[in-house]
């Protein structure tokens, strides 16, 4: 008996089964140049193999010469060295993620450089201070307290700082989520003076458990106002602290009255800060005294002497 052929069975004597033609591939993509007839030249003997006797475009040979060098100078934007005070936005959002929505798309060149693209507007608190600690430098430090008042995030970058209208400086702003406020620093206020002049006295007194050293420090500081504005100005002093029951230290009366700064008010959580709060008149002037009493037994001593100017 005659075997059929795999694939399909057949009459005896009949004609073998057609054999189902291939699927017809599909149309690829055509390049656009390719539709540019006068731009097109048959590839010769030095061309490439594969494109001999090929229609493709005049510049075909460059093409990947030129996609290369397009890449190359795109990635070299990434080596830019970033403006001053400015910080790549993967540092600089800390640890939160927030997305802005630009009103209308911005055309940016593409010449290799840095270029300031506006996104938004919005108001933010400024507090201007001024910070001395007369003890350790007599100069006064301007600062301006940001507080983020919006609901967007603000990140770290370069600000610029207009006094009274005119420009001072740029320092760096940090990354501020919304609610956050954050104390910036911008340089020495040379408006503003500040001298600081120290009275130490030592005394021995005798009572019934013994002689009692007494040394007493008085602190007198004297503020200067030479601006055409006022300024609101915090000094900062520190007095002894002592963990021996035997030592006390007592403050004097200070005028005006100063502030007990918390350790866990301060950064580095320091014990004996005392703080003065104060603003000072346009070409003003005030007097600030302070000081603190240092009592030990007379047959002990403060490493170093127990007289003491800081």
């Amino acid at each position: 008996m005659p075997q059929a052929p795999l694939g399909g069975a057949v009459a005896p004597g009949g004609p073998p089964p057609a054999v189902p033609a291939p699927p017809a591939p599909e149309p690829a993509l055509q390049d656009p140049a390719l539709k540019d007839y006068a731009g097109l030249v048959l590839g010769g003997p030095d061309a490439v193999p594969a494109a001999r006797g090929w229609l493709a475009p005049e510049d075909a040979d460059l093409q990947p010469a030129l996609e290369g060098e397009y890449r190359r100078r795109a990635g070299a934007v990434a080596g830019l060295a970033l403006p001053p005070h400015a910080m790549s936005v993967r540092h600089a959002s800390g640890s939160f993620a927030y997305r802005f929505d630009a009103a209308a798309p911005v055309d940016v060149p593409a010449d290799g450089r840095w270029h300031s693209v506006p996104v938004d507007d919005f108001p933010v608190g400024l507090t201007p201070w001024h910070l001395c600690v007369p003890a350790l430098d007599p100069a006064v430090y301007a600062a301006v307290e940001l507080a983020n008042t919006s609901p967007h995030a603000l990140l770290a970058g370069p600000a610029d700082i207009l006094v009274d209208g005119e420009y001072t400086s740029t320092v760096a702003m940090p990354a501020l989520a919304p609610g956050q406020s954050r104390r910036i620093g911008i340089g020495v206020e040379e408006g503003v003076r500040v001298a600081r002049r120290v009275r130490t006295t030592e005394s021995t007194s005798s009572g019934l458990r013994g002689a009692t050293t007494v040394v007493a420090q008085t602190v007198e500081i004297e503020v200067a106002n030479r601006l055409g504005r006022e300024v609101s100005l915090e000094l900062l002093e520190r007095v002894p602290v002592s963990d021996d029951k035997d030592v006390r230290i007592e403050d004097a009366p200070a005028t005006p009255p100063w502030t007990v700064v918390p350790p866990e008010e301060d950064e580095q959580r320091r014990r004996g800060l005392r703080r003065w709060r104060l603003v000072v008149e346009a070409g003003g002037s005030t007097t600030l005294t302070a000081g603190h009493q240092l009592r030990l037994p007379a047959g002990k001593a403060v490493v170093g002497g127990n007289r003491r100017d800081a």
